[in-house]
């Protein structure tokens, strides 16, 4: 019996501690899935968050989106404007060029007659000078002007060729019409 006895007694103590490190397990877990909900409470708070700066993020994303397509146009039309602006000052700088040179042959055209209006006053300095140039153009003027003759002495005085048409005047009574165009 004692053998018996002592053989409850180590059942009895093996399901005391058994029971005992069952009981200390089974709190250990409870321990445990509190801390975990309270990890998971965290976790989903966090998460909320965080969906929210994305969706403030995301917001932000657009308005920017939207500022840099309005800067690209912006930037697009300016340019656009200066290729304009460069096609308008190289267009200015050809003009430029060409009224420069016309500037030069005005200005070389200009020498050339102070020179001979210097050259002139020299030579009609004195009285003699003044007469013979009178004189000279006297003849000029009587060989170039031949008093509106086209013809002397049976030949042309003019080397230019001239066209002379004769278009008769239509009209109902020829008479009246040629009378008409006499008295104009």
């Amino acid at each position: 019996m004692k053998k018996r006895m002592v053989v409850n007694i180590l059942v009895v103590l093996l399901l005391g501690g058994s029971l005992f490190f069952a009981l200390k397990y089974v709190n250990s877990l409870r321990e445990r899935i509190v801390t975990l909900e309270n990890q998971k409470q965290n976790l989903l708070q966090d998460l909320e968050k965080e969906k929210n700066t994305v969706e403030k993020l995301n917001i932000k994303n657009m308005g920017l989106s939207r500022y840099l397509m309005a800067a690209r146009r912006r930037l697009n039309k300016s340019f656009s404007a200066l290729n304009m602006a460069l096609g308008n000052i190289e267009k200015l700088g050809a003009q430029l060029s060409i009224v420069k040179a016309e500037n030069n042959a005005l200005l070389e055209e200009k020498q050339g007659f102070i020179r001979e209006n210097a050259a002139m006053k020299m030579k009609l300095g004195s009285v003699d000078e003044l007469k013979k140039a009178i004189r000279e153009l006297k003849r000029e003027r009587r060989v170039k002007g031949n008093r509106g003759l086209l013809l002397k002495d049976g030949k042309p005085t003019s080397n230019a060729n001239i066209k002379i048409e004769v278009i008769p005047v239509r009209g109902e009574n020829n008479e009246r019409s040629i009378s008409a165009v006499k008295s104009k």
